[in-house]
């Protein structure tokens, strides 16, 4: 259960200050729940995480702030309880401020803080494990900015579709405790999906492929063509509603023993009509 969370993955703006970039997908206000669920033999729904996106300041900084809660259902609670808290702060350019990611995970429990310099070009993450003997500062240097994970979330629905409908695919860097990972975004298909509970969507395919890094980081982007086969079993693929909300509609995760599929389930106050929705 802990790798299925910490793999999921898993602020916005009034219209006064949202004249800053009105291209964005979201506004302050959005909320969207989403439903984790587990497929090995049987199927059921494990966990339920909750966006709520608002506005906020950091240091007097005027930004975009979300908390992230997530966790187990009743009956999953007598056999592993999760209660996870993730907050990210980000300006309306989406770089980001400040992170905090709080976890208790049966008798794990985790707590990363991460500032940036001004520049985004270093990342202060101090982190504490139930693993590790004692709390580690640790910073990060980059050309890139490297994101924390909710912040990388919103980062993809601004994206540009079109850019990666004509094969440029989008990357970035994430942090996670004190590790670096490299996230690479590649347009497959638009199709129809059925979401359970939502109705049938238009939506849009992308492959996301994760890879470790370390150390300091060059500037330049991984490739990524859309995977095959074997490779096909390790990739995320993230389906984006095809409206102006690009919202998450439906995720499926790889993990080393059966499968995780993770649904939106309710959305409130969207930026735009939900016009993706073709049926109930």
């Amino acid at each position: 259960m802990k790798k299925i969370l910490l793999s999921t993955a898993l602020a916005i703006i009034s219209v006064c200050i949202f004249a800053q970039n009105t291209s964005l997908p979201f506004k302050a206000g959005e909320k969207i729940e989403v439903t984790l669920n587990y497929k090995w033999g049987i199927k059921a729904d494990i966990a339920t995480l909750s966006f709520n996106l608002q506005q906020g300041s950091h240091a007097g900084t005027p930004c975009f702030h979300i908390l992230l809660n997530a966790r187990t259902n009743n009956f999953f609670d007598s056999f592993y309880k999760v209660r996870d808290v993730y907050e990210s702060k980000f300006e309306y350019d989406l770089d980001p401020l400040y992170a905090m990611r709080s976890v208790s995970e049966g008798n794990f429990t985790a707590h990363n803080d991460y500032t940036w310099s001004a520049d985004k070009k270093a990342l202060h993450a101090k982190v504490s494990k139930s693993t590790m003997p004692a709390p580690v500062d640790t910073t990060f240097r980059s050309n890139e900015t490297i994101r924390d994970i909710i912040n990388m979330i919103y980062s993809l629905r601004a994206a540009d579709i079109r850019s990666m409908m004509a094969g440029k695919p989008v990357s970035m860097l994430i942090a996670m405790d004190r590790n670096i990972t490299r996230a690479t975004c590649s347009y497959v298909r638009k199709e129809v999906r059925q979401v359970d509970g939502m109705g049938k969507f238009n939506t849009v395919c992308l492959a996301m492929s994760l890879k470790r890094v370390g150390g300091d980081f060059p500037e330049g982007e991984t490739k990524l063509v859309v995977p095959t086969g074997e490779e096909s079993k390790s990739t995320i693929y993230i389906w984006l509603s095809d409206d102006d909300n690009r919202v998450p509609l439906y995720l499926s995760v790889p993990i080393s023993v059966g499968k995780l599929e993770i649904r939106t389930t309710n959305l409130e106050n969207l930026k735009y009509p939900l016009s993706s929705k073709v049926s109930k």
